[in-house]
């Protein structure tokens, strides 16, 4: 965006903010953001990228998301989506998965596209790329796969229609992770769904409470924080009963569900109920004994450590959080969740105001996971603070990062 379009993006959102009878104070507070942000929003002085961003703020200011997008990006809100690898499976969820089943078509068994050992690998390729933030390479092959499993579920024999079942359900849930990375929180709330019905379908639990918990995570990222939590508390509520169990892929996705849950309290300064969930899946971690990843949780002892950094960074204890990350080994984990951990890092260090450290960290996230670095709206976000907090002054590295997340 332009100096000049920043200038009237900055008014228009002065104008709306004192239409609403808000001071900038007010705003600040709503947006969880200093006063001075607003105030350099306002005056033009700072570029907001993220369309999460923009999303929270035409919300607190009663206006249409779309023409905030509009205003700052010179496009509409579906030509923000309008990244090849997104498209394709968005398009991939919209109406109905088997068109020819509405109007009786028949389906012959080879419409599935393949037999269960190529489904079950293309599946298993799926869940890596995920792992990997491999967006660009994961949302062609997601496309192709929900209407193979969808016809395979209507199509395969007997014998292997229930693991059809079981894979659609995992190809949801990867979708939806997906989605929500990439900032669409409908689509991945759609997919979600989606997850847990077809759970619900083959009659495993896991998979609906699997889908439950990608669920919340779209809804964390929007104004619907009020039902990511109720989500997750339901999930959550029987975890005194499964610290008895031997079902790992049980414990996994309770715990993991509390990991999210302690992360959004304390986003909501919350401490005891954060610290209290965060306590659940350190118990159940330990019920667990190892660091494992059914179904795609990455549950363990390592990643409670990495969200008791994220817990106390939502708390605006960046001391607590930088000692903490200094006894986290984080090699064994996938490099989504390594590159999210040093996001946090660097959060912790911009509360600080320890500008280059914070930098270092976003880079080595970035060496790690570019796309994961590039599609987050918190680190655009994170990129404008640090420049704020700068003044002015040259950081080292941190102009060519933002050039690089804001392909400028």
């Amino acid at each position: 965006m332009s100096r000049s379009s920043d200038a009237s993006f900055g008014a228009r959102v002065k104008e709306l903010r004192t239409r609403a009878g808000l001071s900038q104070q007010n705003l600040a507070a709503t947006l969880k953001r200093s006063v001075s942000w607003v105030s350099q929003v306002e005056r033009g002085e700072h570029e907001i990228t993220s369309v999460l961003v923009l999303q929270q703020l035409a919300a607190a200011l009663g206006v249409p998301a779309g023409e905030f997008v509009a205003m700052v990006l010179g496009e509409g809100e579906e030509d923000v989506r309008d990244r090849p690898y997104v498209e394709v499976l968005r398009l991939a969820l919209a109406g109905h998965p088997v068109p020819e089943a509405l109007v009786g078509e028949p389906m012959p068994s080879k419409a599935a596209g393949g037999d269960r050992a190529s489904l079950e690998a293309e599946t298993a390729r799926a869940w890596v790329a995920l792992h990997a933030s491999a967006y660009q390479q994961l949302g062609p092959l997601l496309a192709k796969l929900i209407p193979r499993l969808e016809r395979a579920t209507r199509t395969l024999a007997a014998e292997d229609r229930q693991r059809a079942f079981e894979l659609l359900a995992d190809v949801y849930q990867v979708a939806s992770a997906m989605l929500m990375k990439v900032g669409d929180q409908g689509a991945g709330w759609i997919a979600a769904d989606r997850a847990i019905g077809t759970g619900e379908r083959c009659g495993d639990r896991h998979l609906a409470l699997a889908g439950q918990y990608r669920m919340a995570h779209t809804l964390a990222g929007t104004d619907e924080r009020v039902l990511a939590l109720h989500v997750l508390r339901q999930a959550v509520r029987g975890a005194s009963a499964v610290q008895q169990s031997d079902d790992p892929g049980l414990i996994s996705l309770v715990g993991a569900c509390a990991l999210l849950l302690a992360v959004l309290e304390a986003r909501e300064g919350d401490r005891k109920s954060a610290e209290g969930h965060l306590r659940i899946a350190r118990s159940l971690a330990r019920r667990l004994g190892e660091d494992r990843d059914d179904y795609g949780t990455e549950f363990g002892p390592t990643n409670v450590a990495l969200h008791a950094v994220a817990v106390a960074v939502e708390l605006g204890n960046a001391s607590d959080a930088i000692a903490l990350a200094g006894k986290v080994q984080i090699d064994a984990l996938s490099s989504e969740r390594q590159a999210r951990f040093l996001v946090d890092v660097a959060r912790a260090h911009a509360q600080r105001r320890e500008l280059a450290a914070a930098v270092k960290a976003l880079e080595q996230a970035e060496s790690i996971a570019p796309e994961e670095v590039r599609e987050l709206g918190l680190v655009r976000a994170l990129v404008g603070d640090l420049e704020h907090f700068a003044g002015g002054r040259r950081v080292p590295g941190l102009k060519p990062l933002r050039q690089r997340l804001t392909h400028n």
